[in-house]
């Protein structure tokens, strides 16, 4: 079994953000099981965001 690739993202900056920015870590992370995103940002608004995916909590995590 592979080794996790972790992924650190400014949740907040960028075009859309945090919508877009959510939206495609949840892509990457239901796509390779072998990957853990490390969305930084505003906790509260991520995890609202969030609400709208189905996703492997495990391979997510929050850095407010």
């Amino acid at each position: 079994m592979s080794d996790m690739v972790n992924v650190a993202v400014d949740a907040m900056g960028g075009d859309n953000a945090p919508f877009e920015t959510v939206k495609g870590a949840v892509e990457a992370i239901n796509e390779d099981k072998c990957v853990k995103v490390f969305l930084v940002g505003r906790e509260p608004v991520i995890r609202e965001e969030l609400k709208k995916y189905t996703y492997n909590e495990e391979q997510l995590e929050i850095v407010h």
